[in-house]
Parts: C-alpha cells; sequence; structure tokens
C-alpha cells in the first residue's frame, strides 16, 4: 500500500500529542516545549523530503535530478549527444587556393571557417567551411552567400553556400530519457528493428526514427529518421549519406567496439514527405499564451505518429481539450487524416478565431 507523506502541520500535531501524553499535561500555548516540538517536526520533515528525493532518483524518470538521468544513462551506454557543428562547401570565384582557417561571415553575422581548400578549377574555388558555433543555427540552406572576412588577393570576397548542415543543439535531458527508456526497453540484438531505431537515434540532431522489415523484400530493412529542431526536419543529401555510413558500421557510443548492420542485410533509406494538415481552431478562453500551449499539445500528438499512420480526429480533440484553461473550443477537423506509408503527418498552419 502507499506510504503518505506527513505534512509538517501533522507532524507538530502528532509531535505535541506525545509530548503532552508523556508529560501526563496540557502544554501552554507558548513555551520551550512548542519551541522544540516545532523545531524537531521541521527536522524530520526534511528528512521526509530527502527520502522523497532519493526514491525518484533510483528509477530514472521525468521527476528525477537532470544529473542522475544523464549518469544513469551513461552507465547504461547511452551518452548524451553533444551539440555539433554545421559544415559543408562554399563556392568562390577565383585562381587561387583559400587558407585554411579563412573566417568568412553570414548576413546576419554568423561565422564559418574553411577546414579543407580545394584548388581552383575552372575560375572557380571550392572549399569546405565548418561553423564558428556549435549547433543548429549554423545550419544554411544551398544558395546563400558568404563573405570573406578579411581579403584574399585573387578570390572573390562572396561565396555560395552548398548544403552545410550536421549542427546540432545539446541533446535535451528528457530525450536522453526517452532513449534510455527505449534501450532498457529495447536491449541491443545486434541488428533486430529496433536497433537500427536506436542507432539512428545516436545520431547528433536526430529526434525520430522509424525501421521497417522487408522494406523491399527478403533481407532489406527501411528506415527513416527526421531533425524535429529544424525548420525542415526532413533529412537532406549530406545527412543521408552520412547515416548510412554510420548504420553500416560505427563505434558504439559506451564501448567503442564496432556495431552497425549485420551481413546480408541491405538497408534502405525511406525518402519521407510531410503531410502537413491545417487547422482552424477557435477556444475559450483566448489568449497568447493559452494558444502557444494548444499548439504546444498538437505538436506532442503530431510527434508520436509514425509514417503512414492515420492522423485520429479524437487525439487532436483530445490535445486541445486536456489543455489546461481550455474551457470550449471549435476545430474546422471534421474527420481522420490517412497517410501514405512514405509521408509522415506535420502540423501546418494553425488558423485562430474568435467566438
Amino acid at each position: 500500500m502507499p506510504f503518505n507523506v506527513p505534512t509538517l502541520r501533522q507532524l507538530i500535531e502528532s509531535g505535541l500529542i506525545d509530548i503532552e501524553a508523556s508529560l501526563d499535561t496540557l502544554l501552554p500555548k507558548f513555551g520551550i516545549e512548542q519551541a522544540l516540538n516545532a523545531s524537531v517536526s521541521g527536522s524530520i520533515r526534511d528528512l521526509y523530503d530527502y527520502q522523497t528525493w532519493i526514491v525518484r532518483q533510483i528509477i530514472p524518470s521525468s521527476e528525477s535530478e537532470d544529473q542522475t538521468i544523464i549518469d544513469t544513462a551513461r552507465y547504461e551506454g547511452v551518452l548524451q549527444k553533444l551539440a555539433s557543428n554545421a559544415f559543408g562547401p562554399v563556392t568562390f570565384t577565383g585562381d587561387v587556393p583559400i587558407p585554411v582557417d579563412t573566417v568568412m561571415t553570414h548576413s546576419d553575422g554568423r561565422l564559418y571557417r574553411v577546414t579543407l581548400s580545394n584548388a581552383p578549377s575552372g575560375g572557380t574555388v571550392v572549399v569546405q567551411v565548418e561553423a564558428e558555433d556549435a549547433g543548429v543555427a549554423g545550419n544554411l540552406d544551398s544558395g546563400q552567400t558568404l563573405t570573406l572576412v578579411s581579403t584574399v588577393p585573387g578570390i572573390q570576397p562572396n561565396g555560395i553556400t552548398g548544403e552545410i548542415s550536421g549542427g546540432a543543439d545539446i541533446e535535451p535531458v528528457a530525450q536522453v530519457l526517452e532513449r534510455l527508456l527505449f534501450r532498457k526497453r529495447n536491449p541491443p540484438m545486434g541488428g533486430a528493428l529496433h536497433d537500427y531505431v536506436a542507432w539512428c537515434r545516436e545520431v547528433s540532431g536526430v529526434t525520430r526514427a522509424w525501421c521497417i522489415d522487408l522494406y523491399q523484400g527478403p533481407a532489406t530493412v527501411g528506415y527513416a529518421f527526421v531533425y524535429d529542431e529544424r525548420a525542415d526536419i526532413i533529412p537532406t543529401y549530406t545527412d543521408q549519406v552520412a547515416m548510412t555510413d554510420y548504420i553500416y558500421r560505427h563505434p558504439d557510443p559506451a564501448t567503442g567496439t564496432d556495431v552497425g548492420r549485420p551481413g546480408g542485410i541491405e538497408a534502405v533509406y525511406i525518402p519521407l514527405q510531410l503531410k502537413e494538415t491545417d487547422l482552424g481552431i477557435t477556444i475559450s478562453p483566448d489568449s497568447s499564451d493559452l494558444r502557444q500551449s494548444v499548439k504546444t499539445s498538437i505538436e506532442g500528438y503530431f510527434k508520436t505518429l509514425s509514417p503512414g499512420s492515420t492522423l485520429k480526429l479524437s487525439s487532436v480533440r483530445t490535445a486541445i481539450g486536456s489543455t489546461p484553461g481550455v474551457d470550449d473550443y471549435v476545430l474546422d477537423l471534421s474527420a481522420n487524416v490517412p497517410a501514405l506509408s512514405s509521408e509522415l503527418h506535420a502540423l501546418g498552419v494553425i488558423t485562430w478565431g474568435t467566438m
């Protein structure tokens, strides 16, 4: 049966009863006994709180301390993913090499440093750059402009980026806990379907992954993954190539032992397409904070969906109606929304109405 931790008031009252019973007298309203009882009861309450804290650390959960989750996950072989720097190619017009460590800047102030410079060819020079600061903010789409901070003779100052990706923020503790629980429930099996999911989610920035058996027939598996922290969550070509190499063979983050797909199995990347659903919602009472809470709740439901699953009207309604503070609402979605096996549901634009 559950143990109910007594409140401070209950401890004080219980202490008074014990003292009066021992002294066989009624204590005065103010006195040394009352003061001592209050002090001892407060100390006992602190011990209860400490024991409650210990209980929350024994089995990692959302109520555990962040460091407890990180340490326990490390012990189980799930390491928190550190922030990573974005990298990719930039093309400049010129006829001389660009020195390594040359710095260039984006119009918004982001800095990038040359890590590899190729020889000039056909009047252009292609260099590999890396973002100075780690994090998802360093990613850039193709076709953007980077400008040399210092002039390089023989090189035009403005370069055009290719696909600069791979930047990711440090993994939130909540995701570390989720991966820890996934590993506890799905121990490594050397190539089971859940191993592919775990391998994908070990890569910096990857937040969700899926695996399908017999994707293109016997001895094949299909896998897909997304980056929820990016504006475009679908992996770039660079991400796909890097993931293919990682799944083929990589050192286990905890042991350093090479692991990867078993021989004779072909792992095939599943190119996902986003199936966006726009919603019209009217809530009562209406406020900007409550709108944000409702949006967060709906996004949480969307993130539980797998490729090819059905977006359920009842679940969207539950996500809205269960948001604290919502008394009433109107939703324009009137039916479930199916998806193809290569489609992943994503929340589109929410149009907010007024009652």
